[in-house]
Parts: structure tokens; C-alpha cells; sequence
């Protein structure tokens, strides 16, 4: 069975796969979507993270293609779709990242209330600066999306004396102890802090609007470690100029963003998931999975000549 693994991941991932007797793998984690739409038809088993675009013209070419697996949660990066429509399995690994995520979470909301990007500043150039930042004690947070990364997050804010609020479309079966669900309309209008912890869905597009944000309380930070769609930028820059929110704080922008260089966002990379931790589970976790759905392919299929 051919593998190809066309974004970076964990070696120790890398090196389980090609250990796996019968598994042909190719490690190309710099292929670009030309080379990728060349090569693809030679593959029952494509790995990828959030470089590679699985496009719907990858997986009309991608003839031999059983299996695509993301080492990560978010699956915005491939065509669900028309995977599903061509009998392509498409597969991730959800939990990986999450302690990763939410750690960083908790730091960004630390970094916004002590506004630690200013102080860094003022500690380098030698300015005093007299700073009045909040503390996240008594305060109240309102997570958005109370899956796996949000339970971690309303876990760790307990844990610094915090009031959590949750909402998410799915009613959960359990609700950790100290946290409240709430509607989306009476957690933004209550809490001091929101975090946004949902996938990017046609649903979920724009959920932070110019709407929505008129009715955050006064001064709320807003947390996103999810993803850049989920919000309107153009909107948050007002909020952050009316004073409606305080600080904005996302681990992920648009590529002509109005928030870079605003002097109350605070921007990061796309670094939620890159831990060393985190990277080493989302690859061994995704390539156990794709090799697994291989092999359950392979099995299922007739030998030469049964059926005829």
C-alpha cells in the first residue's frame, strides 16, 4: 500500500508508518499542489496537516485514493465532500491538540488582561510604565464551543477562580462542575472574557459579527485560538476602536487582516497545535488510523478472480 505524507509531521510518526510491514511510504513535505495533483493518482493513502490544500481537483485525479487523514483536529484544509461523494474516508485525530490549544488559550488571556505585549515593550526601551491590567480571578469567561478544547479551557480557568459560561449547538451529556450553559446572546452580554472553540462550518462563518459583538459586554476580551473565518475582522477593529472590546487576542488571521498591527490585537502565528507534545500525538495518533483504514480496505478487497 503506497502512503504519501505531503505536510510535515512528528518523525517519530513517520518512522511507525514505514516500520509497518507492507506500507510503502513516501515522505514529501514540501510537495506543492501542482506536484501533488501529478503524483496523486499512485496513492491509496494521503497524510497531510493544514499546508496541503485536498482540493476537489486533487480527488478527482486522486484515482487509487482510499484514505486521506489530517494530523490535527480542524478538516477545513480538505473537500469533505467531494471525498465522501468519490468513497474517499477522510479521517483526523481531534483530541491531540487540545492541551496544546487551551494552554494557549489561558496564556493569551493572561497577556491581553496584564497587557504584557506593552510591557515587554516598555521593559526593552527602558520606559516605566504604570500599567492597571485586570487579573482573571472573579472574572467570567464565556467558552464558545464546549468540546474538547473547551472543557479544557473551562477546567483551567476554575482552576484561577474564574466564572465559566459555555454555549455550544450540541447539548453536552455532561457539564463539568462550575461550569454554567448558557445561550450565545447571554454568554457574550456577561462575560468579561470569550474564547471561540467551534470548528469552521458554513454555520459557524462569521458567527462573531458586527451583530454579535454589539451586544459583548463593555471592555470584554475576545479570545479566538480557533479559526480566522469565525469572526468579522472588520468588525472586531471597530469593537476594539468604540471600546466595546478591550482586546482581541487569535492564534490565526486573514491574509490582508485590519487587525495586524493593531495596538490592542494580539497575534500569533498559528501556534495553538505546535508543541512538541501535541505534534507527536496528532501524527502517531493519524498515521495509526490511516494504516488501520488501509488495511480494512485491503481486506475487503477480492482476490483476482473471486466474483467472476
Amino acid at each position: 500500500m503506497k502512503i504519501l505524507i505531503s505536510d510535515p509531521i512528528h518523525p517519530d510518526a513517520v518512522a511507525w508508518l514505514q516500520g509497518q510491514p507492507g506500507a510503502l511510504v513516501s515522505f514529501q513535505p514540501e510537495l506543492s499542489h501542482e506536484e501533488l495533483l501529478a503524483v496523486i493518482s499512485e496513492y491509496d493513502a494521503l497524510i497531510v496537516r493544514s499546508r496541503t490544500k485536498v482540493t476537489k481537483e486533487i480527488i478527482a485525479a486522486a484515482k487509487n485514493l482510499k484514505v486521506i487523514g489530517r494530523a490535527g483536529t480542524g478538516l477545513d484544509n480538505i473537500d469533505v465532500e467531494a471525498a465522501q461523494r468519490a468513497n474517499i474516508k477522510v479521517l483526523n485525530a481531534p483530541g491531540a491538540n487540545a492541551t496544546a490549544v487551551a494552554e494557549l488559550t489561558v496564556g493569551l488571556m493572561i497577556a491581553l488582561a496584564r497587557d504584557l505585549p506593552s510591557a515587554v515593550s516598555a521593559a526593552a526601551s527602558g520606559k516605566k510604565v504604570k500599567s492597571y491590567g485586570t487579573e482573571l480571578a472573579g472574572k467570567t469567561l464565556g467558552i464558545i464551543g464546549y468540546g474538547r478544547i473547551g472543557r479544557l479551557v473551562a477546567h483551567l480557568a476554575l482552576a484561577f477562580g474564574m466564572r465559566v459560561l459555555a454555549y455550544d449547538i450540541v447539548t453536552p451529556e455532561q457539564v463539568e462542575p462550575g461550569v454554567q450553559m448558557t445561550s450565545l446572546e447571554a454568554l457574550v452580554g456577561d462575560s468579561d472574557f470569550v474564547s471561540l472553540h467551534v470548528p469552521l462550518t458554513e454555520q459557524t462563518r462569521g458567527l462573531v459579527s458586527a451583530e454579535l459583538l454589539e451586544r459583548f459586554k463593555v471592555g470584554s476580551f475576545l479570545v479566538n485560538t480557533a479559526r480566522a473565518e469565525l469572526v468579522d475582522e472588520v468588525a472586531i477593529v471597530r469593537a476594539l476602536e468604540s471600546g466595546r472590546l478591550r482586546g482581541y487576542a487569535a492564534d490565526l488571521v486573514g491574509a490582508n487582516s485590519p487587525l495586524r498591527g493593531h495596538p490592542k490585537a494580539l497575534l500569533t502565528p498559528h501556534i495553538g497545535a505546535s508543541t512538541e507534545e501535541a505534534q507527536r500525538r496528532a501524527g502517531l495518533e493519524i498515521v495509526a488510523k490511516v494504516w488501520q483504514a488501509s488495511l480494512d480496505v485491503h481486506l475487503r478487497q477480492p482476490e483476482a478472480g473471486e466474483g467472476e
